[in-house]
């Protein structure tokens, strides 16, 4: 990690042998949950898939504390849908979908 932090966009001088390049898209990326059979509370099973925008804001974070920002979002994407579908009944889930939507949202600055 360089002294100064993250560079921006330009020319600079990389010492392969010394520096490692990673670059990070900073603009809001999307991408479709591929689609899953859920339990629900009630014993229901619904196949249900989801689209997932997000972005990343702190490129430093995002390397050095995760090794693939992409894949373990889209992990945690999936895996949020399952738990948060999960605990709801099928009626829960028809009635309130745009509650279970926000619901769902993370703001990690």
């Amino acid at each position: 990690m360089l002294p100064d932090g993250a560079k921006g966009p330009g020319l600079f001088f990389v010492l392969p042998c010394l520096d490692k390049l990673r670059k990070v898209d900073l603009r809001t990326v999307t991408f479709d949950v591929p689609p899953q059979e859920v339990l629900t509370k009630d014993s229901v099973t619904v196949a249900v898939d989801a689209v997932v925008y997000y972005r990343i804001y702190n490129p430093i974070v995002a390397v050095t504390n995760v090794e693939d920002a992409d894949r373990s979002t889209r992990l945690l994407a999936a895996t949020t849908l399952r738990n948060v579908l999960g605990t709801k009944s099928l009626s829960e889930i028809l009635s309130e979908r745009e509650a279970i939507s926000n619901s769902m949202q993370v703001r990690d600055s």
